[in-house]
């Protein structure tokens, strides 16, 4: 939990019960009316604009402090579930407080009430079981096995976030907490994504794959959930990426994500297989086929 101090509500209450205007304090203070409009909205802290006004006061810099308390959120780790097990072993392992679910796939109107009606039953009463209650676990693992393997079956995969954040204990009346805070309160986010997928935050930032094991990735989806931005920009798969942006070589390659291959490629042959389907042999005859050498350059 991080400390943070606040003039701007103290001097514009001082201000009201002087009956002053901005304009007046700024020229009690000796400085300019928008001085006084940033001061009281927090957006300027100058150590020598607060003396003053505290000056046009007669009070002194203290008494216009406030103390307030921000919470703080960092992500722990991130996972893509394929499966299953997968899913009931992160859900044993890692437990959490709260959590949050959101679909970020590009799907049809009818796929996503389709895809949000399996996340519902996959969630139904999970907030409610712990692991260590075992015959409720056991029947909740194998209630959720079907809406999950349906799930997986439209090609979708769930990328699970843990986030730990600070929560502040609301107090009523004269009933107070003993601490103000949860420093440890944590947060499991569910997103429903491509199963071969990939994103970016823009057309010129890097391309990532929900990737468990890149950091980058992890933080940079964190980031469109917690500061509330537009979205990103998520592909089904990494072929529709390259397509849409006009060749491989005008896509700005997560290093970790894309690791680089023998001729500077960043897809291999596997990778075609399966996002399409088929047999990587069928993919290999076809590839050699049509451009008659025996490995990929690019996709460009």
């Amino acid at each position: 939990m991080k400390k943070e101090f606040r003039y701007g509500k103290e001097i514009q209450q001082l201000r009201e019960a002087r009956a002053w205007t901005q304009e007046q304090l700024a020229l009690a203070a000796d400085v300019e009316a928008r001085t006084i409009q940033r001061v009281e909205k927090d957006v300027t802290k100058n150590p020598e604009t607060l003396q003053a006004i505290a000056g046009a006061f007669d009070v002194d810099l203290e008494s216009l402090r406030t103390t307030w308390l921000i919470p703080e959120s960092t992500l722990v780790r991130t996972w893509l579930v394929r499966n299953h097990r997968q899913f009931i072993s992160v859900q044993e392992a890692h437990p959490w407080q709260q959590c949050a679910r959101m679909t970020v796939t590009p799907l049809t109107e009818e796929g996503e009430r389709q895809v949000n009606e399996l996340l519902r039953q996959i969630l139904a009463n999970r907030d409610l079981i712990e692991p260590y209650e075992t015959e409720l676990w056991e029947c909740y693992t194998q209630q959720i096995q079907e809406p999950l393997q349906a799930l997986f079956d439209l090609k979708q995969a769930i990328f699970l976030m843990d986030e730990r954040r600070d929560f502040i204990l609301p107090s009523s009346g004269d009933l107070k907490p003993v601490r103000d805070h949860i420093d440890n309160w944590r947060v499991q986010h569910f997103l429903v994504v491509p199963l071969h997928g990939c994103f970016q935050l823009s057309p010129t930032e890097p391309l990532h794959r929900f990737n468990g094991s890149c950091r980058s990735a992890g933080e940079a989806m964190f980031r469109v959930m917690k500061e509330e931005r537009e979205g990103a920009l998520v592909y089904s798969d990494t072929l529709v990426a390259v397509i849409q942006a006009g060749g491989e070589n005008r896509i700005h390659w997560c290093n970790t994500c894309f690791l680089q291959q023998n001729g500077g490629r960043r897809i291999g042959f596997e990778y075609i297989a399966q996002v399409t389907g088929r047999m990587i042999a069928e993919v290999y005859a076809e590839y050699e086929a049509f451009t008659g050498q025996q490995f990929i350059e690019g996709l460009s």
